[in-house]
């Protein structure tokens, strides 16, 4: 079985599936910091994320930087942008080092045709995507930075403890905040002995007293 196969979308798919899929991709690595496509570029390619970290980058006319997307592989990132076959308004740059499988996109499309199970858990997965996306506008605009940042935080994996392993300053682009504004919802949370400021990143401490800030902010 190829190593397509750790891919959530593509675990139900048999062997001999898998290893012709393979035939058709190649594979590529990337270093942190590089671009697989420029803001407005075409996406040419489904990226099979086999493993790293990629996000989804824009930057506004005064070079402020966010990251509206990532992708932690495995799994298949900026599905929307394969689909759309057009410009797309942001990018796709490595957060980490990544290794990829590329198919092209008249491929995917034939996948998604041929593969009931990869095009159902594509479609949820873009839906669930989608949710959190509206999600997070809303916030933006009814919440304070500090309850912005704990229902962010509530939401991510609860195994392991840590939340979040990157920096302030990228966690701040993730949220589309300024670097400032998310240092100082982070020191209210720890302050409030919701989460804990590591070296190796942010650690919830008590996600109740979390969920408080997010759902009742002051």
């Amino acid at each position: 079985m190829s190593s397509l196969g750790s891919i959530p979308a593509l675990q139900a798919l048999t062997p001999a599936v898998l290893d012709e899929l393979a035939g058709r991709t190649r594979t590529a690595h990337f270093d942190a910091g590089a671009v697989l496509r420029p803001a407005g570029g075409v996406a040419r390619h489904a990226v099979f994320l086999l493993s790293g970290t990629l996000v989804a980058t824009h930057t506004s006319l005064g070079g402020v930087e966010a990251w509206p997307d990532r992708w932690v592989g495995p799994a298949i990132a900026d599905k929307p942008a394969t689909l759309a076959g057009g410009p797309s308004p942001t990018g796709l740059t490595a957060l980490t080092a990544v290794a990829v499988r590329l198919l092209p996109r008249t491929g995917f499309l034939r996948l998604l045709d041929e593969q009931p199970t990869v095009r159902q858990h594509a479609l949820a997965q873009m839906a669930r995507e989608a949710v959190a996306v509206r999600s997070r506008l809303a916030r933006a605009v009814t919440l304070p930075a500090a309850a912005q940042v704990a229902a962010w935080l509530s939401e991510q994996d609860r195994d392991p403890r840590f939340a979040w392993r990157g920096s302030q300053e990228q966690l701040a682009r993730v949220l589309g905040l300024s670097r400032v504004t998310v240092n100082r919802a982070l020191a209210h949370l720890s302050q409030a002995g919701a989460v804990a400021l590591t070296a190796r990143g942010i650690v919830v401490v008590d996600r109740e007293r979390l969920a408080a800030v997010a759902e009742h902010p002051e």
